[in-house]
């Protein structure tokens, strides 16, 4: 993997011998609060709607036509846009993202703002997703980070097409890399190709100085104990529960620390220890689990169980135990071998295609991670401790927290 900066133009190459397919992958970073929740997702939404040359239909049946794959994600941090294809089409998958980037117009602006209402009221409607939105909403209360879907719903038709055009301009000031994985022979043939075609991927001299959006270490305006939202919805079967609180990031000593202490605690399936203690021994939910969120500013962990609406506060007493354990006693030499065992096998696993290749290496680049950011993150990894993960454990499990919990209003009445 090298990287390669031509016309003012970041490229990220990996040649990937005698593969059929080739990646490509556009990064843009998110480097300012939207103006109103869900200006990004609105915006990601629209560019497949039609550009100055073909119509959203014409940009369809291309696409279908020749097999070509074209992808948007916007995350909190970054807009990617991928395109995978077969090595023969190059030319013309890259005429059709280079045109879908600098020609979009964002047309049937409307009909995508109502389509955008629905899709929210119908993943509202999930008590799991309802108990989630509140929670990650008041983590980051007065943050980016939290525009949450509720607040989206409710901002949503202040949006005007001109917001839009205006984060284009955004993001095409803000720092970009192109990240590529596939069979390619000749490199500089290769890098003069997107200098001239893709030449509004030009990094400008401030393009690494205008973040806007504050870092987070903690969750603002906690006091000594933790915070319960309580939702009400009569009909839930399950009640919903997600205690969290935000940690350190990517960048810090502590998070291979985290990563691990989480696997052990909760994210490694059927052996973590949530899922036995909470799962299997006390019969409190089919679903358990902890999960950790990193983001550039910040990261999250939380806990989370789906259980019967009478065992609420037995499964927040379980959470409450299993950190204190966690922090109290050294984890054992079995747990921490088959940790790093798993979070490993999971990297290789998932750095197979090209297409993860190309993701993986821009997502590190655009976050300031650096290149080859994961080599030496496997080897931070590796050299987590017992006592490692009991520090992790007692810096960060035993703060307070903020705690959703969606069931029933008699079952919520002494909480």
């Amino acid at each position: 993997m090298k990287l390669i900066r031509k016309n003012d133009i970041d490229i990220i190459l990996q040649n990937t011998k005698n593969t059929p397919r080739m990646a490509v992958c556009t990064y843009f970073t998110i480097d300012k609060p939207e103006k109103f929740a869900g200006i990004y997702t609105l915006f990601s939404k629209l560019l497949l709607k039609g550009t100055k040359t073909r119509s959203a239909q014409e940009l369809a049946n291309l696409i279908e036509t020749n097999g070509i794959e074209v992808s948007i994600k916007c995350k909190q941090d970054y807009i990617k846009v991928s395109t995978l294809f077969l090595n023969e089409d190059f030319d013309l998958a890259l005429d059709i993202l280079s045109d879908i980037l600098e020609n979009s117009t964002f047309e049937n602006f409307e009909k995508e703002v109502f389509k955008l209402k629905g899709e929210i009221v119908s993943d509202l409607d999930s008590p799991q997703i309802k108990a989630s939105d509140a929670f990650v909403e008041r983590v980051y209360k007065d943050h980016y980070y939290g525009n949450s879907l509720t607040k989206t719903l409710n901002d949503v038709d202040k949006i005007q097409k001109q917001d839009i055009l205006d984060t284009l301009k955004q993001i095409m000031n803000s720092k970009k890399v192109i990240s590529i994985a596939g069979d390619f022979s000749d490199e500089d043939k290769l890098t003069d190709y997107f200098a001239q075609k893709f030449h509004f991927m030009k990094n400008s001299s401030n393009s690494n100085g205008n973040d806007e959006i504050s870092d987070l270490l903690t969750i603002p305006s906690m006091g000594n104990t933790d915070e319960i939202l309580k939702i009400v919805k009569n009909d839930a079967k399950q009640a919903q529960i997600f205690k969290g609180v935000i940690v350190d990031t990517q960048f810090c000593e502590d998070y291979p620390k985290i990563v691990v202490m989480n696997n052990i605690l909760g994210s490694s399936g059927l052996s973590s220890r949530l899922f036995v203690e909470l799962r299997d021994k006390q019969g409190l939910a089919y679903t358990v689990r902890s999960a950790l969120e990193p983001l550039k500013h910040s990261s999250l962990f939380y806990f989370y169980i789906g259980t019967e609406p009478k065992n609420i506060l037995k499964s927040l007493e379980g959470f409450k135990i299993e950190a204190k354990k966690m922090a109290d006693d050294f984890v054992s030499d079995i747990e921490l071998t088959g940790a790093k065992e798993n979070i490993l096998g999971r990297l290789e696993y998932f750095s197979q295609t090209n297409m993860q290749l190309a993701s993986i290496a821009g997502y590190d680049y655009i976050m300031g991670l650096g290149l080859n950011y994961e080599e030496r993150y496997k080897e931070k990894l590796n050299a987590v401790s017992k006592e490692d993960v009991r520090q992790a454990a007692q810096k960060y499990l035993l703060n307070p927290a903020v705690v959703s919990i969606l069931a029933p209003e008699e079952y919520l009445k002494n909480i």
